[in-house]
């Protein structure tokens, strides 16, 4: 899972630069949308920052999500907030953040319009770098619910829409439609609705199948989404207050 982590971040790294390099994504002072993965982290992780426009005090609010899709007690789903000064080239870097539960540190070496760099610190005190680029393809932050007919809704932080419909099987099929952007079509599959077979000849921990009465549960989640949409980490609960809930959503179209 380490190897498929970090082949993760540099495939991210190599189409993140290609977009800054054509003029797209370019940071323009107002909202910026950043994605990635950690790196050297024993789980598949996903990482998403969200920088809010400047507001009339000339400051932004800086989020920052962290999950990597596994339920309680193992998994994480981690929520960070702060301010941060407008002008970036103000701001004093390394940033470290606390979580809003107060268990987890978010560290920021580095900040531009091309990535956000630094470390990420577990409740247990596990170190985990991440790098994370302007996101293209609708990947973000994503408030997601899911209902009774396993109809996903949801809406990113920058306004993306995300409708999808899951099958009983861990088949979801669905499209996001950034704003202003091309509607993306994307199928996935629940982690733990795979058989172990299939997670084992993708590297994948048989850890997921431990998640199998939490996973496809009707609720509210907040989710981090890949570009195209193609890997979903995301919990349950009050998770923008520290209080994940049990219910999962792992689901990684690369498994099958």
């Amino acid at each position: 899972m380490k190897r498929i982590a970090v082949l993760a971040v540099i495939i991210a790294a190599s189409a993140m630069l290609a977009v800054a390099a054509s003029g797209q994504g370019k940071h323009r002072g107002q909202q910026d949308v950043y994605f990635g993965y950690l790196i050297g982290s024993p789980k598949l992780g996903g990482v998403a920052i969200d920088v809010a426009a400047p507001n009339t005090a000339g400051r932004r609010v800086l989020r920052a999500y962290v999950c990597d899709g596994l339920g309680a007690p193992d998994g994480m789903a981690v929520w960070f907030k702060t301010e941060i000064a407008a002008d970036l080239s103000t701001v004093s870097f390394p940033l470290s953040i606390t979580s809003v539960s107060t268990q987890e540190t978010f560290t920021i070496t580095a900040m531009n319009e091309r990535r956000v760099l630094g470390v990420f610190t577990d409740a247990a005190g596990t170190v985990a770098q991440f790098a994370t680029y302007p996101t293209i393809d609708g990947a973000g932050i994503y408030q997601v619910t899911l209902d009774a007919n396993l109809h996903y809704a949801g809406t990113s932080t920058d306004g993306a829409v995300l409708d999808a419909q899951a099958d009983l099987n861990g088949t979801t099929t669905g499209t996001i439609k950034p704003v202003g952007g091309k509607t993306i079509e994307f199928t996935v599959h629940s982690l733990a609705l795979a058989s172990p077979a299939a997670l084992s000849a993708h590297g994948l921990s048989q850890d997921y199948l431990k998640y199998v009465a939490v996973n496809q549960v009707p609720g509210a989640y907040v989710a981090v989404i890949a570009p195209g949409g193609s890997h979903w980490f995301g919990r349950s609960g009050a998770v923008t207050l520290g209080r994940p809930g049990l219910e999962i959503i792992g689901l990684d179209k690369k498994v099958f």
